[in-house]
């Protein structure tokens, strides 16, 4: 508007909706993942955000969605495991959501580290963890 230039906005489903939806899960399922909690995988520095609440983000019956996670997944899943998250925790990787170039990985927070190497890709993503997160 500042600037003079005309834009409308137009509703949208997020890009974490979009990836449950291509995976065909759901992000909370009762008696299995209570809630759905989203968190930026970094802050302007391009680190890991020094003030997460990891209890909450380790918590078992939560799907949790990362945002811009990959670079700092490493990081942030050995903090989850030392905060109590099972290594064996099912995690998904969405890639360019929503777009011819969609690509969905699916692995554990074990796995995920060497997962997102193997992409080898530079694509927005997003990292789901969480229970539902195995497509069962």
């Amino acid at each position: 508007r500042e600037a003079g230039i005309g834009y409308e906005i137009i509703p949208g489903v997020t890009s974490a909706m979009a990836a449950a939806a291509a995976a065909g899960i759901p992000l909370t399922r009762r008696l299995t993942a209570r809630r759905v909690q989203f968190v930026t995988g970094h802050d302007v520095t391009g680190a890991l955000p020094d003030d997460l609440n990891l209890a909450a983000l380790a918590d078992p019956t939560a799907t949790t969605v990362v945002f811009m996670g990959k670079r700092t997944f490493a990081e942030l899943a050995r903090r989850l495991t030392v905060a109590g998250m099972s290594p064996d925790t099912p995690a998904l990787l969405a890639e360019s959501v929503s777009t011819p170039a969609q690509k969905l990985v699916r692995g554990t927070i074990a796995t995920m580290e060497r997962l997102i190497a193997d992409e080898g890709s530079d694509g927005p993503a997003l990292i789901l963890l969480g229970p539902l997160a195995d497509g069962n």
